[in-house]
């Protein structure tokens, strides 16, 4: 069972908003500002889904994944994106994410990712 989630988002309302709808379903919910953060947070929380947006300040979420993966080559991970850049999807094939979401997005179909967690 996941108990712990890290959501990367560089935008401030949609983060909170997030942080707590997260807080309904997970115990923990750590929140970054950008992937760099993010990084970081991941190693010093190890969180068992992280959820991130991929158009981001310091390091994009494309990049995050990359770092998270020499750690834990396989780590949940959930994209999120205003983008409708192919490329970044088909990206986040290679690098195995479980789920890739575009913004805006139902809430209800991550609830259904999690439960299937």
């Amino acid at each position: 069972m996941i108990t712990k989630v890290l959501y990367v988002e560089d935008n401030y309302d949609v983060s909170e908003i997030m942080k707590d709808m997260l807080g309904a379903f997970f115990k923990e919910v750590y929140v970054a500002k950008d992937g760099l953060e993010g990084l970081e947070l991941y190693k010093k929380y190890e969180p068992e889904l992280v959820i991130s947006d991929v158009l981001m300040p310091r390091m994009n979420g494309i990049d995050l994944i990359r770092e998270i993966r020499k750690i834990d080559e396989n780590a949940k991970i959930i994209l999120i994106t205003a983008d409708n850049d192919e490329e970044y999807y088909l990206e986040a094939k290679k690098l195995n994410v479980i789920g890739y979401f575009k913004k805006p997005f139902d809430f209800s179909e991550l609830q259904n990712l999690f439960n299937k967690l």
